[in-house]
């Protein structure tokens, strides 16, 4: 079997099972290669070294990877088409301490793979979106957060101009103007948010909050009058408050800024999969932040759903607390 063969079928299945991720870890021996979705990582297969270098070296080609090094981090991309639609492939692969490189594949599919958004959320959130100020969102990679981010933003299109910076882009809008990140040309996140207000745009999208100057730059431009959506890392819709401070900002500027915080995971209800969001209003983090009191929303909404039954009790467990 080919080379080009072998990276068409694993890739092949990979979309069948909306994998995101798919690692090629070294062993002494062979390599291993394991998966990850939304609900699980699992074995894919135990390969033969040869063999496994024949499919990182297709891999690299195509994303236009030097093969022969093997040893110095490298990043690349390309599109695989499946069932007529483009999906987008990242590459990053780097040598560990024994020179044997390892790789991380991630499929990044086009919106209409991606978990649907419960219209009820967009209903939720929608008359948010429609205030100038911040809103951020939190949660595990693949729980749906550009997804909610882009379906907002095309409510709001039909008469507002959208804006996105993201590292890289994930989901291809026509509606919207797009950039993305590129620190070697210096394209970094807080200079393409200074670019973009150039532009004016009702609605800036920002793909990650990663550090002190892009939280700064975000802030400032939902205090001037837009609405900016964007993403940072945070374990509960409380820590996203203490993330912020860790980043330089004060609790005057967080009020000022900040309309709604939402923490949200994808979990698996009976033969379906549903995004579960807990969220802050303006008025709820200014009393967050007068008196520390964290309520029991997350955990409320998880035990409604396993006594309606659309739960069992493995996942009850694994999402109760967040």
């Amino acid at each position: 079997m080919t080379a080009e063969t072998m990276v068409k079928n694993l890739l092949t299945e990979a979309c069948v099972n909306k994998i995101s991720d798919i690692y090629f870890l070294p062993k002494e021996n062979f390599y291993h290669l394991e998966a990850r979705n939304s609900l699980q990582s699992y074995t894919v297969a135990d390969l033969g070294v040869d063999e496994t270098l024949m499919i990182m070296n297709y891999l690299k080609f195509n994303s236009g990877l030097d093969i022969s090094e093997r040893r110095r981090s490298q990043k690349g991309a390309f599109n695989f088409i499946y069932q007529n639609k483009k999906i987008f492939i990242r590459i990053s692969s780097v040598g560990d301490f024994k020179n044997r490189e390892s790789m991380v594949v991630r499929l990044i599919y086009p919106q209409e793979f991606n978990a649907k958004i419960n219209e009820e959320i967009i209903e939720q959130l929608l008359p948010i979106s429609q205030q100038k100020g911040m809103m951020l969102f939190a949660g595990p990679m693949g729980s749906g957060k550009t997804s909610l981010m882009y379906a907002l933003g095309r409510e709001l299109s039909w008469n507002k101009k959208v804006m996105c910076i993201e590292d890289p882009i994930e989901i291809v809008e026509d509606e919207f103007l797009q950039l993305q990140v590129n620190a070697e040309a210096g394209m970094t996140y807080e200079e393409l948010i200074k670019t973009s207000l150039r532009h004016r745009p009702e609605v800036l999208i920002i793909g990650e909050i990663r550090d002190k100057q892009t939280a700064n730059q975000a802030i400032q431009a939902a205090i001037c009058g837009y609405t900016v959506m964007t993403t940072i890392h945070g374990k509960s819709k409380f820590s996203i408050i203490q993330r912020l401070r860790q980043f330089g900002i004060d609790d005057q500027e967080i009020i000022n800024s900040v309309n709604l915080i939402s923490y949200q995971r994808l979990i698996p209800i009976v033969n379906d999969l549903e995004i579960f969001i807990d969220t802050l209003n303006n008025q709820q983090i200014k009393q967050y932040l007068k008196d520390s009191k964290e309520d029991d929303e997350w955990k409320t909404q998880i035990q409604k759903t396993y006594q309606q039954g659309k739960i069992n009790d493995q996942v009850y467990q694994e999402y109760l607390h967040g």
